[in-house]
């Protein structure tokens, strides 16, 4: 009798398999004669932070991916829960990712018709390539690039859910402020291939809330550069004044440098921030090399030459700082 227990449990099981009760194999392709077609929904919920300096950006998303399997389809109502180890499922993966973590458990929903939805909210750290030349009145377009990473790039074709896909408007990162997204089919080819992978690029633009840096930086700019000016308004006699106070000018200002470079990489163009402050520097450079020659005419008895000189920087000063403030900003 124990003999043919085995026997009787083997015949069983082929008996099930004939008549459909168990599936033979459900790891490999469903369509192994083509490609899959894998419907992707992104839904960015929340960025958190966009750093400028290491150009990173933290996102929190929910990212929904279904594909059709006829070898699951079942008599059951509603759907069922399986382990991604008991079903194919697409080896998909973010090219630009550093460090991710997924909040939900590692399994898909399986419908009557063969229906096979993966749903999945990750959070994790992301590169990007920013363009900082509009800084800090720029814009950027984020990236995320989802990208089919299977041994044969033609296994899978990714289409468009669009019904699931969105973003959350009310970011957590107060120094920005969404403008729109898109989500579109984008071929990707790796560095050295020539081979193209099937790829989805979630774009997301982000428009810089310039407030803060107006008011810690632009704003306080202005203020050493008029107490710059006050060395016109000094009698020519004052040369040690008229120095010390270009001199304190151009050292504060070399200070604000370090404090903007630091919320940016080392970047190889210039800014319009940039632009600004460097001319900034030139005139508070100017503004000293005008006191010492003023100081020098004045030593040598020529006192009205020099006040008149004075005069006519207080006003030449501030229009060449306007000039420079639209060529930085506005040009």
């Amino acid at each position: 009798m124990k003999l043919l227990n085995p026997l009787f449990i083997s015949i069983t099981a082929i008996l099930m398999y004939a008549s459909g009760i168990i599936a033979q194999d459900t790891i490999s392709s469903p369509n192994p004669d083509g490609a899959t077609k894998v419907y992707v929904a992104m839904y960015l919920n929340n960025i958190s932070e966009i750093n400028s300096a290491s150009q990173i950006i933290k996102a929190d998303m929910i990212l929904s991916v279904s594909w059709q399997d006829p070898r699951l389809k079942h008599e059951g109502k509603g759907y069922i829960i399986a382990g991604l180890d008991k079903v194919w499922d697409p080896t998909i993966t973010f090219t630009n990712r550093l460090n991710i973590t997924k909040s939900f458990s590692e399994h898909v929903s399986i419908f009557g018709d063969g229906t096979v939805v993966s749903f999945q909210r990750i959070y994790g750290d992301f590169t990007q390539n920013l363009f900082y030349k509009d800084f800090p009145f720029d814009e950027q377009t984020l990236q995320l690039r989802l990208i089919d990473m299977s041994i044969s790039y033609d296994s899978i074709e990714f289409e468009i859910d669009t019904a699931g896909s969105g973003v959350n408007k009310l970011i957590s990162a107060l120094d920005w402020k969404v403008e729109g997204w898109n989500l579109k089919k984008s071929d990707f080819t790796f560095e050295g291939s020539s081979e193209k992978v099937s790829s989805l690029v979630f774009e997301v633009k982000v428009k810089r809330e310039y407030g803060y840096y107006v008011l810690l930086f632009i704003i306080p700019l202005l203020l050493i550069i008029m107490m710059s000016w006050m060395a016109f308004w000094l009698d020519s006699s004052l040369s040690s004044s008229q120095i010390s106070i270009a001199t304190t000018s151009m050292l504060t200002l070399i200070a604000y440098r370090f404090i903007v470079t630091a919320n940016l990489p080392k970047i190889a163009y210039m800014t319009r921030m940039d632009l600004f402050i460097i001319g900034s520097s030139l005139l508070i450079f100017f503004t000293l090399l005008e006191s010492i020659v003023t100081s020098s005419i004045s030593a040598r008895g020529n006192a009205v030459l020099a006040q008149k000189i004075d005069k006519h920087c207080r006003w030449i000063f501030p229009c060449l700082y306007v000039l420079v403030a639209v060529y930085a900003f506005l040009i």
